[in-house]
């Protein structure tokens, strides 16, 4: 464990702020306070309070944003919380964008530190939550005085997350939480103790943080318990891949300790000679469904890219195309659905099940049917050979797209009857940028030197 701890204290400068981005930190804040106080002599029922992770002092380094929250009286209708929350938010940041969560927010800068000004409600209870923003007060009061002492202990575990690219709640990632991170830190007491007992975490466990007790329970999923909502579960955005990812670098960090699992290192992507070379030699079925991006946030986005996938491979698998994987990516402009099968191409043909000889009715009806080929009897059963609509993997994609475009969620399915393409093989390197490349490297599990 001394080699541990010697590597954990070389690596706090990459996790710690510096005194520079402290002082621009707190010039920021005070300055917004000002803008702050002044605004808010026009709403005399409205206060203000700094949350998040720069408030409790958990931020990461070069991850400065600071989080401020506009408190609104329990019986503001909706719909004037958003508009005068949105007033308040622009007339205190310098360049502004709405964004949303429960509700539009205004995400902003002042002197050069990035600013979200979110409205919410003033709450006695967090039982009586109107939205999920309304939580955020009760855990930074639940918080604020336990994570003392463990700050850089919460940076540690968010920058080995973030190395891994499991850091984040959001549903393009599926990870871990920054409330997650700082949850476990002060449950288990330091980064290394979260570290140590991540390894015996399985799909069953479930981590009561109010009663400070562990506990295994089939069905729950994992599940770390809300001390400020106990019926919530707060890794409910952690996917279980992404559990199971955990749960292995920790076993692995601790069997060879090293500072590479806190530095975010620029990958070598195999040149595209090396990567068609590869989608050949495979001998699989690649195809690539590329269409236009519809305009809508993430978090609306990737459950319904990740719908038509799982449609489109549960079709794949019916129709004993055998497929291997599927993935979806998403940049500015365009989405990408891609599968691998193991079958390119089908038989022209395929049995078509007819009834047992003992039902005579039914029987009849199936011979009576015009068809290119002469029924047989197998297994006591009535079969006929009967033409494939399509025998080729990318054709009966495209098939499927065309016909049941509105099962593969409402923004995605628009999208797809409007237009989309599909790239076979190699000529799925036609799909330009960086990260897309990244994408599909990791989705051929290709090795990287």
């Amino acid at each position: 464990m001394e080699e541990i701890q010697r590597i954990l204290n070389e690596v706090l400068p990459l996790v710690v702020p510096s005194e520079e981005e402290v002082k621009k930190a707190k010039d920021a804040e005070e300055e917004l306070r000002k803008r702050l106080d002044d605004v808010l002599k026009n709403y005399p029922q409205l206060e203000y309070r700094f949350l998040g992770s720069y408030a409790r002092n958990t931020w990461l380094k070069g991850n400065l944003e600071i989080d401020v929250f506009i408190l609104f009286p329990e019986d503001t209708p909706k719909d004037d919380l958003e508009r005068i929350g949105l007033e308040i938010g622009k007339a205190v940041v310098d360049e502004y964008e709405l964004r949303y969560a429960a509700h539009p927010y205004v995400h902003g800068i002042v002197k050069g530190v990035e600013v979200d000004v979110v409205p919410c409600y003033k709450l006695k209870s967090a039982g009586k939550i109107k939205s999920a923003v309304d939580r955020t007060p009760f855990h930074h009061d639940w918080l604020k005085d336990r994570i003392k002492g463990k700050e850089n202990d919460v940076r540690l575990l968010k920058k080995f997350l973030k190395v891994a690219g499991i850091y984040g709640a959001e549903y393009k990632v599926r990870g871990f939480s920054g409330y997650l991170c700082e949850l476990l830190v002060v449950f288990y007491g330091s980064f290394l103790d979260v570290i140590k007992n991540a390894t015996a975490w399985t799909r069953n466990t479930v981590i009561d943080v109010p009663a400070g007790k562990i506990y295994k329970k089939k069905g729950m999923g994992f599940f770390v318990v809300d001390p400020v909502d106990p019926k919530r579960n707060v890794a409910a955005n952690l996917s279980l891949d992404n559990l199971a990812r955990f749960v292995q670098l920790c076993r692995e960090f601790l069997r060879n300790p090293a500072k590479d699992y806190f530095i975010e290192k620029e990958v070598e992507i195999p040149s595209d000679e090396i990567i068609a070379n590869e989608i050949e030699q495979r001998g699989t079925g690649l195809c690539a469904v590329v269409f236009e991006k519809p305009d809508i946030v993430e978090d609306n986005l990737y459950p319904q890219l990740e719908k038509a996938c799982r449609r489109i491979e549960d079709f794949l698998r019916r129709e004993n195309f055998l497929p291997l994987r599927s993935r979806f990516f998403a940049d500015e402009s365009r989405c990408v659905l891609i599968f691998e099968t193991q079958v390119k191409e089908l038989a022209r043909i395929r049995r078509h099940e007819g009834p047992p000889f003992e039902e005579e009715e039914h029987v009849e009806r199936f011979l009576r049917k015009e068809r290119k080929y002469r029924p047989f009897i197998e297994g006591g059963k009535f079969w006929v050979y009967v033409e494939r609509k399509n025998w080729k993997v990318e054709d009966a994609i495209a098939d499927l797209i065309r016909r049941e475009w509105r099962s593969m969620g409402k923004n995605v399915g628009e999208m797809l009857k409007k237009h989309f393409e599909i790239l076979v093989g190699k000529s799925v390197l036609k799909i330009e940028g960086k990260e897309f490349r990244r994408f599909l490297v990791d989705f051929l599990c290709l090795k990287l030197n």
